[in-house]
């Protein structure tokens, strides 16, 4: 097997607390071949100085994009994309690290595959606020196989974007990461679930933190209805139209912003597979009682 280069991304944003711990992770991967890309997005605090200790203590050269102007977490994403080198590209925030094995594992199985697979991706640890440990995902045998995945990803979001290996081609195929939402990691998935297949190791390769500063009940809730509308603008074959009218309803019936109904009415009303009424009820902002009556009329 060839050891192909692979880009590793870090992405900071006040996390001058771990750098070190996520650095340390890279330096320490059993698969050697490999270039940094390290990102700082106007940090407030001394991320960038801690970066560039760590680069003189190490003797690690790094390519860097620091910003005086916060631009967003897709925006720089971009900027550091067009900056790698590799034939395969891991994206990792610079709070998380990686099991020292990752890379050797997911290079070797990638290597394997044909043309028709973009990108691998592993389970992983979650950091718990008080330090302990729990899996990410309790059961791995939701990955049959390739074909199956497909459909699977269309329902839920299974990966953790700190645990993936995307080819860079592939990531350039897939076009720029979309800045106008909190989950471009998912939407880049369904981009690439469009035209290739994904693998997976059923192991915990990576490790990934919970903090105050990446957990909110207004990002859950923005997480919840873009993750909904981006099932619904993949859905293309109808596979999962119940679920997503249903998803759709919980949306209409809960939400209290005028905005976010005007933006799932508009992308709703242009799926095949939409609920007639609940698309009326949407589209004129209809008091909820009012979508009931349809049992009564219809």
């Amino acid at each position: 097997m060839e050891n192909p280069l692979v880009s590793f991304i870090v992405v900071s944003y006040k996390h001058s607390e771990f750098i070190p711990e996520c650095l340390n992770s890279i330096k320490n991967q059993t698969y050697k071949n490999w270039e940094l890309i390290i990102a700082d997005d106007a940090s407030p605090d001394n991320s960038v100085e801690i970066t560039k200790n760590w680069l003189n203590e190490n003797n690690i050269s790094a390519k860097t994009n620091f910003h005086e102007t916060n631009i967003g977490f897709a925006a720089t994403l971009n900027e550091c994309i067009e900056m790698t080198e590799g034939k395969y590209v891991n994206i990792i925030a610079a709070d998380d690290y990686l099991h020292p094995s990752f890379l050797e594992k997911c290079v070797a199985n990638l290597e394997k595959k044909g043309n028709d697979f973009g990108m691998i991706f592993s389970s992983c640890f979650i950091i718990q606020e008080d330090k302990t440990l729990i899996n990410y995902l309790d059961d791995l045998s939701f990955y049959k196989d390739e074909n199956q995945f497909k459909s699977t990803l269309k329902k839920m979001n299974l990966i953790p974007a700190l645990a993936t290996l995307v080819k860079r081609t592939v990531l350039i195929e897939t076009g720029p990461y979309d800045k106008n939402i909190l989950i471009e990691d998912y939407d880049r998935w369904l981009r690439i679930n469009e035209n290739y297949f994904i693998d997976f190791i059923p192991e915990n390769l990576a490790y990934h933190r919970k903090h105050g500063e990446n957990i909110s009940k207004i990002k859950e809730r923005i997480v919840f209805v873009e993750e909904i509308l981006l099932r619904l603008k993949y859905d293309h074959n109808l596979e999962n139209k119940t679920k997503i009218n249903n998803d759709i309803k919980k949306i209409y019936i809960t939400s209290k912003d005028k905005k976010e109904i005007r933006k799932v009415s508009e992308q709703y009303s242009q799926y095949k597979g939409k609920e007639r009424w609940l698309n009326l009820c949407l589209k004129y902002n209809l008091p909820v009682r009012l979508y009931y009556l349809k049992y009564k009329f219809f």
